[in-house]
């Protein structure tokens, strides 16, 4: 760890406020030696001997050494760590007697709370920096878990463990005004002259290095939310276990993953809830659980809880939803701030998730869980592959199936990673065997191969075996015959119960029971009168859990996934012609306003197989209504389609074609019918994406979107449209050619990299196109990180260009290669064409990357130059970003800027009076008072004030900021 990165232990911490505790003291013409003896008289008065007479403890007496209590307090730089005392009681008598003459004991209430106060240094001095073994078993287990992959594996070949496979996602912030400039929401883009809104990616990791104390993280069904959970959660545990976390670090954190039904309730509290989570791991570990009481502190100094909280969605109504994230804000939201939170959830109707942001008093960010890229399903299917076969073996194989989902209209459905996973299972199972028809299909011959074609696992035998063992354990030859034929009935009726118990926990999921306890509701499943309830469980769950269908989870059995629940229960809900009848009818009530697309699509996946009734038949004719129309019809086709529902092709077709060609629609929505149009008819498609991509009249982002999804059916004639897009924008809008071009290229990339990298080089080249060249060479730069970043160092020291957008570009080459980012800084830097307001500018940003590097070009130009002025201006700069650097870890790990019971005034006269006995942390307080944008702008003065009387040198120049900023200047 380096010394920029080390964080104030809880040792340290205790022995900064005995220093300031000692300066009070001194401030009053009294010395700490005075404090002990003063001490010591006590001690010896309250055992009944005589005060001025010394009883050392070699004696068997209570005296401190003198010796030992300097050694708690501050020691100068450089020198040994301070230590802990042995007994709080120790610490507590000699810190009564400093604050009794210190005037801060004033009765006996303030006694009790000084008393905690110092206790809790205590105890934090005790555990250290690191966690407590404690904390560290429970990561133990924690990581134990997060090797597992997720999902069950298939006969002869168990699931391979999760890093092996796993391929990282992306996410993109939603933005919350629920408007998109990109898809044409508006008038504006409808029209095709608005600019476009370029949306950022980021790996989905960054999600959990946030500062905000609660992020939301939104995906559709089996797309991949619990897998990243699991994934921080085993990473994040290996970084503190393998010595790379760090509590010293702004962020660094401790992940609990809890689910939200945990949650629900008034009588649970967020530490409880975290204590349960902890004691389901008790397989992974000797002693793995954690005290609801270990919540109610910092995992360490400098540390928080992270809490991962997963299927917020599957909770029973809005109103539970609500009581869960209000509960989760109130307690992130607490000082001092113990814990940060990531929420998954699929997308909830309404304003839901509206109550963080009145709890938190600001906007909760939501970001959107990306499903795979093309190349992820690629990348995917090779790994997976690759734990059978030589990679060589597994890349061919991958081609080939990922060729044939794309032939079978299931490669937009296999970028969730969920069904990847199940297909390269069921390809595993029979690479001849051409994929599924459709998602129910593959749900359908997965979970035949776990169950009934699971011959590894000798599922019969295992279940003969268990109704042997259960009729044996009774002895009179009646209550045997009735528990075999009891028995035999539930072995029969397997399916059909574990139908039943999907669609039971679907109805009720908020007052869910154990499986067992669910199926006693069951009509024809009765125990016999002999058996005792207890055997009679234990039997159906081992029934229960030789199936593979259901597997252990944290609070019994369960579905491994939500959406194998949802597909259970859509078979329960068509069992019989009753029951379909009664579906049909229920479910076209509320057809178009449907709030569970993915539950809506196995139901009518049921309704439409043929049976010996008019159900299917009826389904059918119910969708082609022609009297139903409008967005919401549009939104359940496209939802319906793309989760591979297979609703009647020809009608289907026909109503996306109409959507697709209806000018009066919003375009975005004329683009998704088109696209989505090829999943059920690919010509027709093709040929509809065509026609709105080489519209010039048709939206922007549309057109581009159009032309990409074409390169899936057809990848010639996707790619000769990309490129006209990319090299002939619309002439009637020829200010919107940078917007529309680049993206334009930048797709072409993707689905052939060297054409649409040389497509892009040629307009970064283009000096007739200066608007877009710098925008054009970062998107090189993305596709092709050599060819762009040499292109970005040519734009740098091209004069033509604004300094701004100079130092912008030489940042981003920095980030790539540092020495040739740093090159272009000092050229810009030195440039003798350029003010010195710029130059600074060029130096700062390189010391944001690299400070040292940076404070080293502020010395260089500081020393090259006569001016006074210059010198002045560059030496308050080199002050500045170094006090940037330092004043976040300085934030994050001062405990005289985290102590709740200090007010800001507080911390000022805190700070000054530190620099008694350690000046240079004296200044760090200050400093990051002053520069604090939370503090009224007269406490910040304060603070610069109090600095200058410590350090006038760094000081003077913050009183000169905020005067100005007070005057409305810039700070």
């Amino acid at each position: 760890m380096s010394g920029a990165e080390e964080p104030v232990s809880g040792r340290a911490a205790l022995a900064a406020q005995l220093g300031l505790l000692q300066a009070g003291l001194r401030q009053r013409g009294k010395t700490q030696k005075a404090a002990v003896e003063e001490v010591n008289r006590r001690r010896r008065r309250a055992a009944g001997r005589p005060e001025d007479l010394a009883w050392p403890r070699k004696d068997g007496g209570v005296d401190l050494s003198l010796q030992a209590v300097n050694d708690w307090f501050p020691k100068q730089k450089g020198s040994k760590e301070p230590s802990v005392p042995a007994d709080f009681e120790d610490l507590w008598s000699l810190v009564a007697v400093m604050l009794e003459w210190t005037t801060q004991l004033t009765d006996k209430r303030s006694v009790g709370s000084l008393r905690y106060d110092w206790n809790k240094l205590y105890e934090d001095a005790q555990r250290g920096t690191g966690l407590d073994e404690k904390v560290r078993t429970y990561l133990q287990a924690v990581r134990k878990v997060a090797e597992q992959h997720p999902h069950p594996g298939i006969p002869s070949w168990a699931a391979p463990p999760l890093a092996e496979v796993y391929v990282r996602q992306r996410t993109t912030l939603l933005a919350r005004d629920g408007r998109d400039a990109s898809r044409g929401d508006d008038d504006s883009a409808a029209a095709g002259s608005g600019p476009r809104v370029n949306v950022e990616v980021e790996p989905a990791e960054a999600v959990f290095r946030k500062a905000d104390r609660v992020c939301v993280l939104i995906a559709g069904p089996g797309c991949g939310k619990s897998t990243l959970l699991r994934t921080r959660l085993g990473e994040a545990a290996g970084e503190w276990l393998d010595g790379a976390g760090s509590a010293g670090k702004s962020g660094a954190a401790v992940p609990v993953w809890v689910s939200a039904r945990s949650l629900v309730g008034e009588e649970t509290q967020v530490p409880d809830a975290l204590a349960a989570a902890t004691r389901n791991l008790s397989r992974y570990g000797r002693h793995p659980e954690l005290d609801a009481a270990r919540f109610l502190e910092r995992p360490c100094t400098g540390a928080h809880w992270q809490l991962l909280v997963d299927g917020l969605d599957e909770l029973p109504n809005a109103s539970d939803r609500r009581a869960v994230l209000e509960k989760l804000a109130n307690a992130v939201a607490e000082d001092p701030p113990l814990y940060r939170c990531v929420v998954a959830t699929r997308p909830l109707a309404g304003n839901e998730l509206n109550v963080l942001d009145c709890v938190l008093g600001r906007q909760a960010p939501h970001y959107d869980l990306q499903p795979f890229t093309p190349g992820d399903l690629r990348t995917y299917t090779e790994k997976y592959f690759g734990t059978r076969w030589q990679q060589e073996e597994a890349t061919r194989r991958a081609q080939q199936f990922t060729a044939a989902l794309l032939s079978a209209s299931l490669a937009e459905l296999a970028r969730t990673p969920l069904m990847s996973f199940m297909l390269c299972q069921l390809y595993l199972t029979d690479p001849e065997r051409p994929p599924p028809n459709g998602r129910t299909a593959v749900y359908e011959a997965f979970t035949d191969l776990i169950y009934e074609g699971n011959e590894s696992k000798r599922v019969a035998d295992s279940h003969e075996k268990a109704i042997k063992n259960f009729v044996e354990g009774l002895q009179t030859v009646r209550a045997r015959r009735e528990a075999d034929k009891a028995a035999r009935e539930v072995h029969e009726q397997l399916p059909e119960l574990i139908d039943y118990l999907a669609h039971q926990w679907r109805r009720r999921p908020g007052h869910r029971g154990s499986a067992v306890a669910t199926l006693a509701s069951h009509k024809t499943l009765r125990r016999p009168g002999k058996v005792h309830p207890q055997l009679w469980d234990a039997f159906l769950e081992d029934l229960l859990r030789h199936t593979g269908l259901l597997v252990h989870h944290e609070d019994g059995l369960s579905f491994p996934h939500q959406t194998l629940l949802e597909y259970h229960a859509a078979r329960h809900a068509a069992r019989h012609l009753h029951a379909r009848r009664h579906t049909l009818n229920y479910l076209f009530l509320s057809l178009w306003r449907n709030k569970d697309p993915s539950y809506l699509g196995f139901l009518l996946d049921q309704l439409l197989t043929p049976r010996d009734d008019q159900i299917s038949e009826e389904t059918k004719a119910r969708l082609e209504d022609p009297t139903t129309s409008g967005e919401r019809r549009f939104d359940f086709l496209v939802q319906q389609v793309r989760l591979r529902t297979n609703l009647p092709a020809e009608s289907t077709a026909q109503q996306l074609a109409q959507y697709a060609a209806d000018s009066t629609i919003a375009p975005y929505r004329r683009s998704a019918a088109a696209e989505t149009l090829v999943i059920v008819d690919v010509e027709r498609g093709a040929a509809l994406l065509e026609t709105l991509a080489a519209d010039t009249d048709f939206y922007y982002a549309g057109r581009v979107s159009a032309a990409r999804a074409l390169t899936g059916v057809d990848l010639e004639r996707g790619v000769r449209l990309l490129e006209k897009i990319a090299t002939n924008p619309n002439p009637y809008l020829p200010y919107l050619h940078v917007e529309l071009r680049i993206p334009a290229a930048e797709a072409l990339a993707e689905v052939d990299l060297e054409r649409g990298a040389a497509l892009l080089e040629t307009l970064a080249t283009d000096t007739d196109f200066y608007a877009g060249r710098l925008s054009t060479a970062r998107a090189l730069a993305r596709v092709d990180a050599d060819r762009g970043v040499a292109l970005l160092e040519t734009l740098a020291t091209d004069p033509t260009f604004h300094i701004e957008d100079r130092i912008s570009v030489a940042t981003e080459v920095a980030r790539v290669d540092l020495e040739r980012g740093v090159r272009l800084f000092e050229t810009l830097a030195t440039d003798p064409t350029q003010i010195l307001h710029y130059q600074m500018a060029a130096v700062r940003a390189l010391a944001g990357l690299d400070l040292e590097r940076g404070v080293r070009l502020f010395e260089t130009l500081a020393t090259d130059t006569t001016d006074d002025f210059i010198r002045w201006v560059v030496t308050k700069n080199k002050m500045k970003v170094k006090r940037a650097a330092r004043v976040p870890e300085t934030r994050t790990t001062e405990p005289i800027l985290n102590d709740p019971t200090l007010n800001p005034l507080d911390r000022v006269t805190a700070g000054e009076a530190l620099a008694k006995v350690d000046a240079e942390r004296a200044v760090r307080i200050l400093e990051t008072l002053a520069t604090d944008p939370t503090l009224d702008i007269t406490i910040r003065m304060d603070a610069a004030k109090a600095l200058a009387r410590v350090d006038f040198v760094q000081g003077d120049p913050l009183i000169s900021d905020i005067t100005l900023e007070m005057a409305g200047g810039h700070y």
